[in-house]
């Protein structure tokens, strides 16, 4: 700061200097500064005025080569204020001495001043005062052609001159003074300001520094939430694909369900087409075992017919060999139809998906009853026969009535076997009813596990779609995360960057 002062008053100084050659060289040369009244009047140039108005021309130059100097050495040399000060008085010196004492020119007093207050510096103004005073003293006593320009000068007016450079001085005094105490006043403010403002600077410090440890924590916890909600977002997608194969197999299973459901209804359909062909069956054997009940009681009738007609029989022996071979054929058809009792058993027992190979027994069955039937028929007309040769066949007859009791033996045995076999009929309708209301049952079961997977289905879906929604959610509040964490970024770095201008400050 006081070398910028020091090159301000050399600077100044300087043009003093340069302004004492102007008015110097003017007056040597055209002499436009005196007149006739007060400062500049008429006075007898003598030698000695003009050596001296030489050495206070040259003296401020040669005072102010002496400033450059130690300026050039050093711009804040200590001297330099004391130096530029001089080099301003003798300047204002110079001038009214080589202007002839003009008093136009003792305004210049003023001027250096007014310029040395510049360095709020009361001594220098204490030099000026001094300076000037010695000045003045010197020209009223001893050559006053140097200050006043006139050989004689009243002491009123060397008064007036006094007075108001005491004045001149004591007001910058004051000034500097006055300005001295406000610039401390100011000073004490600033620094109050200035600790205020360090304070200050301090708590935005540490307010920066907060908010950045805050940005960078909470930068942290929005990029843990980030991973989180990412980790989130895949599990969700698994979770979605998980139930989506989930909606798949389960429309899989529906499909196999749909297609079990049928086959039941397949089944359950030729269960009852199997119940119907039983029942046809059953029907079909009670009317078979009344026809054996009738031929039971026609062979009594025939044995009762033979044992009346024993004569009669005994002439018939042919018609008895004929009988005897019809009674054996008819033990074949009942040894036959033990065989066929047995396989009807045997195919009942497979009956339990297929009723094909006993509806072939049943017809079997009705077919040797048919031929019982007839046969029984034939040994009636043979019987008859009998009876009417019964008196000359009497030998025969009771060879017949042998054969006769034989074959109702043989009868007898066909209708127990014929009963057997009824009862496992209805034991087989029974098993069919059982079957069917099975059928029936796991049809009712089918439909309702149908329907159970459907709304298994139906929820699925709809977690489904709220998966989908709860994802759409989660992208959404990941897509804000990262503006949150981008803009939490720039917080700290706006907070970093107010750190670095706080502590260039």
């Amino acid at each position: 700061m006081q070398d910028k002062k020091n090159l301000l008053m050399l600077q100044i100084s300087g043009a003093a200097v340069l302004l004492n050659v102007v008015v110097f060289a003017i007056t040597r040369l055209l002499d436009p500064f005196r007149h006739g009244s007060g400062h500049g009047g008429h006075y007898e140039e003598t030698a000695a005025i003009l050596g001296g108005q030489y050495v206070l021309f040259f003296a401020p130059i040669i005072v102010w080569a002496a400033s450059l100097y130690n300026y050039l050495k050093d711009r804040q040399h200590r001297l330099l204020p004391w130096l530029n000060t001089l080099v301003l008085t003798l300047s204002s010196m110079a001038i009214i001495s080589g202007s002839g004492g003009g008093v136009e020119f003792h305004f210049s007093i003023f001027m250096v001043i007014a310029a040395a207050a510049y360095y709020e510096d009361e001594r220098l103004i204490f030099m000026m005062t001094a300076l000037f005073a010695v000045q003045h003293l010197a020209g009223f006593f001893i050559t006053p052609q140097l200050v006043f320009g006139t050989d004689q000068y009243p002491f009123l007016m060397l008064v007036v001159h006094a007075l108001f450079l005491v004045l001149t001085s004591g007001a910058t005094v004051l000034q500097i003074r006055s300005k001295r105490r406000i610039t401390a006043q100011l000073e004490e403010e600033k620094k109050l300001k200035d600790d205020s403002l360090m304070e200050l600077i301090g708590q935005v410090q540490e307010l920066s520094e907060h908010i950045r440890s805050t940005s960078a924590s909470v930068s942290g916890k929005s990029e843990e939430n980030l991973r989180t909600n990412e980790e989130m977002r895949q599990a969700f997608a698994e979770v979605a694909g998980g139930l989506g194969n989930q909606v798949t197999a389960i429309e899989r299973m529906e499909t196999n369900l749909h297609g079990m459901n049928g086959s039941i209804q397949s089944a359950l359909a030729s269960t009852d087409e199997l119940k119907i062909s039983a029942v046809q069956t059953g029907e079909a054997m009670e009317t078979g075992r009344l026809k054996v009940n009738e031929l039971q009681e026609n062979n009594r009738l025939i044995l009762g017919t033979v044992a009346g007609s024993l004569a009669a029989i005994g002439s018939l022996k042919q018609s008895a060999e004929r009988a005897r071979s019809m009674s054996g054929m008819i033990q074949e058809v009942a040894n036959q139809t033990g065989l066929l009792a047995l396989n009807a058993s045997i195919e009942a027992a497979r009956a339990g998906e297929h009723g094909k190979g006993f509806a072939v027994v049943a017809a079997e069955i009705r077919k040797l009853a048919e031929q019982s039937r007839v046969a029984a028929q034939e040994i009636q007309a043979m019987m008859n026969a009998v009876h009417e040769e019964s008196e000359a066949n009497y030998a025969q007859s009771e060879q017949g009535q042998q054969i006769i009791r034989k074959s109702a033996e043989h009868v007898e045995a066909f209708a127990a076997d014929f009963s057997q076999m009824q009862q496992l009929i209805e034991r087989l309708l029974d098993f069919i009813a059982a079957m069917s209301r099975t059928m029936d049952g796991m049809r009712s079961e089918s439909a309702s596990f149908t329907g159970g997977m459907n709304e298994i289905a139906t929820v699925i879906e709809q977690g489904l779609a709220s998966l989908e929604q709860l994802t759409a959610m989660v992208d959404k509040q990941v897509d804000s995360a990262g503006q949150i964490d981008a803009e939490l970024a720039d917080l700290s770095g706006l907070s970093f960057r107010l750190q670095e201008q706080f502590a260039r400050a």
